[in-house]
C-alpha cells in the first residue's frame, strides 16, 4: 500500500514538473542539421540533456504505473509505433535511421518472419547500442548484436521449414539502450507480399498467394490494437495508388491512427518530369481530400545506401558516420527540390526528412504517454483508498490482539465461566433468562 501511495506521488510530481500538455521533443531539427555548418552532430551535444531528464522521469514513471497496475489486474498497453511496409519498400533501412544505429538485415526478400519489438530507451552514456534479448520465460539476456542478428536469422530459417506456417505472429523483444536511440516502442512487422493475379496459379505461386496472406492477416492484427500508432511505409510516386495503404485501411479505415511516409525520396525526385508533378506528389492534396482525419504525413525520407563496418567494402565506419550522411542527404533532398520547383513556389519542407518524421513520432508517443496516465491514475488512487480503509481494518484487529487486550478478555472469560460454574454446582430450577427470557409471572 505504501509503495501504491509513494508511486501515485512520484508521478504527479513528475507530471506537475513537466510544463505544457506534450514535451518538447529532444531530438529539434536543428540538432539534424548543425553538424553540416560546423556544430555538433545529431544524438551528442546539441541534446537538451534536461529535457532528456524529464522524459526519463516520464517513462520511468509510466513503467513503474504500467507494472503496478498489472499487479492490481488494472492493465494497459504501452502505445507503440506498427512499422507497415511491403517488401523491398525500404522499411528495414527506415527502421535503422530511426532507432539511430545499422542493425536488422536489409534487402530483397523475407527478412522478418516474425515481428521484432524494439523497446528503445535513450542513454546519454552509451557510446554503443546495449541490447538484451527477451527469452520465452520472460527473463533478460545481454546479447551483441551479431547475436541478435545470428538469433533472428535462426528464427526465419525456422519458420522458413516449417511446412504448416511461414510467419509466427509471436514478437521477438528486443530492449535497447543506445545515445542516439529515442524513448520509443517500435514493432517492425513482416514485410508485406504482392500476391500473385490469376485463376490458374502453379505451385510456387500458390506458395506466394498462402504466403502473402499470411504475412498481411499477422500484421493486420498487429495495427488492429488500437494503442498502436500505424507507420505506413510506402514506395510509390502516385498517391492515387499506393498498396500498402490498402492494407492498412483495413483496420484503420479513416488513417486516424496512421502516418504515411514516403521512402527513397532522394530517387524519385529525378524521376518527375514536371514541376507541377513534384509540387502535387510533396504537397499530396488528394491524400487530404480522401482521408480527412490522416493522424500525419505524408514525411518523405531518404536513408544512404551501404553498410557500418570496419572492412573496405564498408559505406561508414560507425553508427555516428550513418547518421551523419543521413543529416547530410537530407539537406541535399532540401536542396534538389527547391531547385526543381518555380522560384516563386514556397514548398513546406517541415516534413521532408528523417529527423522530421522522428519529431513527429516522438510527440505522438508522448501523448499517448500522458493520456494512458491520466486514465490509470485515478484507478490506482481507488485501490489506494481500497487498500488504506484494508490497512485500517488490519490494524484494528492487530491492536485487538494487543497484550493488554488479551489481558482484559481473558478476564472477562474467566468472570463469566466462574459465574456459570457456580451457578451449576449450586443448581436451579429457573431457566436461565439469557437463554430463556423472562416472564411475566411473579
Amino acid at each position: 500500500m505504501l509503495k501504491l501511495a509513494w508511486m501515485i506521488c512520484m508521478v504527479s510530481s513528475v507530471l506537475s514538473k513537466i510544463d505544457g500538455a506534450v514535451l518538447k521533443i529532444s531530438f529539434p531539427k536543428d540538432n539534424w542539421t548543425t553538424s553540416l555548418r560546423g556544430g555538433s552532430s545529431f544524438g551528442q551535444k546539441d541534446v537538451n540533456d534536461s529535457k532528456h531528464d524529464q522524459r526519463e522521469q516520464l517513462f520511468e514513471a509510466y513503467n513503474m504505473l504500467h507494472s503496478l497496475a498489472q499487479g492490481f489486474q488494472k492493465p494497459f498497453d504501452y502505445p507503440a509505433i506498427v512499422v507497415v511496409g511491403h517488401q523491398s519498400s525500404g522499411k528495414s533501412a527506415l527502421i535503422e535511421a530511426l532507432i539511430g544505429f545499422q542493425f536488422n538485415q536489409v534487402g530483397g526478400g523475407t527478412k522478418t518472419r516474425r515481428p521484432i519489438q524494439l523497446n528503445m530507451s535513450y542513454n546519454k552514456d552509451c557510446e554503443r547500442p546495449r541490447c538484451f534479448l527477451v527469452l520465452e520465460n520472460g527473463s533478460e539476456e545481454e546479447r551483441s548484436l551479431n547475436e541478435i542478428q545470428d538469433y533472428i536469422e535462426s528464427e526465419n530459417k525456422r519458420l522458413e521449414r516449417d511446412s504448416s506456417k511461414s510467419f509466427d505472429s509471436k514478437e521477438i523483444i528486443i530492449k535497447i539502450e543506445y545515445k542516439n536511440s529515442p524513448n520509443m516502442i517500435l514493432i517492425d512487422t513482416p514485410g508485406l507480399i504482392q500476391a500473385p493475379d490469376g485463376k490458374y496459379l502453379n505451385m510456387h505461386q500458390k506458395a506466394i498467394y498462402k504466403a502473402s496472406k499470411e504475412a498481411e492477416e499477422l500484421v493486420l492484427e498487429k495495427m488492429r490494437k488500437v494503442e498502436h500508432t500505424i507507420l505506413c511505409v510506402e514506395d510509390t510516386m502516385d498517391w492515387k495508388h499506393a498498396s500498402t495503404r490498402n492494407i492498412v485501411i483495413k483496420a484503420d479505415p479513416l488513417l486516424e491512427r496512421t502516418v504515411i511516409v514516403s521512402t527513397k525520396f532522394d530517387t524519385k525526385l529525378p524521376q518527375f518530369g514536371s514541376t507541377e508533378d513534384i509540387e502535387e506528389f510533396v504537397e499530396s492534396p488528394i491524400l487530404g481530400k480522401m482521408f480527412e482525419s490522416i493522424l500525419g504525413g505524408p514525411f518523405f525520407t531518404s536513408v544512404p545506401s551501404g553498410r557500418v563496418g570496419s572492412n573496405g567494402n564498408s559505406a561508414f565506419s560507425s553508427n555516428d558516420a550513418f547518421l551523419e550522411a543521413i543529416n547530410q542527404l537530407e539537406v541535399e533532398d532540401i536542396v534538389q527540390l527547391e531547385s526543381k520547383v518555380q522560384p516563386t513556389k514556397i514548398l513546406d519542407t517541415s516534413h521532408i526528412g528523417i529527423s522530421s518524421l522522428r519529431q513527429f513520432l516522438e510527440q505522438r508517443v508522448e501523448e499517448c504517454y500522458r493520456k494512458n496516465v491520466t486514465k490509470i491514475v485515478p484507478i490506482l488512487q481507488k485501490e489506494l483508498i481500497k487498500a488504506e480503509n484494508k490497512l485500517l481494518k488490519t490494524e484494528r484487529e492487530l491492536t485487538a490482539l494487543s497484550l493488554d487486550h488479551l489481558k482484559a478478555s481473558a478476564e472477562e472469560f474467566r468472570e463469566k465461566f466462574v459465574r456459570a460454574l457456580e451457578s451449576l454446582i449450586h443448581g436451579s430450577i429457573q431457566a436461565p433468562s439469557e437463554l430463556y427470557g423472562e416472564t411475566l409471572e411473579m
